[in-house]
């Protein structure tokens, strides 16, 4: 139980907890900072990640109920990791997807749209592949960064 914003004395209970989030980009920065919040609040995690060792070492921390390794700007994989997911859950939460850093005066137009069009086509297929997997009242959440 966590105090209600600004009441003192008061409890509620977190909105995350024994909910199910799956968590896309664990295994560093956003992502695992979000998948230690929701395991903070009573959630249960599964976490993905492209880094095998990163996400091995957040799933030490953070007892998830699964986990898996693979790049999710790989679009059959990511649809085969939906197609498998053993129940319903909750939440996703994206954050992976690496930016394009260049400097305007080098940069590759067709290296940016290919940087681009997976960033769009990452969360489109999180779209397309989670929907029957999320419950009633569920949400996807995409976060992205200056190099978006």
């Amino acid at each position: 139980m966590t105090a209600a914003p600004g009441v003192p004395g008061t409890h509620r209970r977190s909105d995350l907890a024994d909910r199910t989030v799956v968590v896309i980009g664990a295994s560093a920065g956003i992502g695992l900072e979000a998948a230690r919040q929701v395991h903070a609040d009573g959630g249960r995690l599964v976490l993905v990640g492209r880094n095998p060792e990163g996400l091995r070492q957040a799933a030490l921390e953070l007892e998830p109920v699964g986990t898996a390794a693979f790049d999710a700007t790989d679009t059959d994989r990511l649809q085969r990791f939906f197609q498998d997911l053993p129940g319903p859950v909750d939440h996703v939460l994206v954050t992976a997807g690496g930016p394009y850093y260049m400097p305007l005066e080098s940069m590759d137009l067709a290296d940016a749209r290919r940087a681009f069009d997976e960033r769009i086509a990452l969360a489109l297929g999180v779209a397309l592949y989670s929907r029957d997997k999320i419950r009633a009242g569920g949400t996807l959440l995409f976060i992205g960064g200056t190099g978006g």
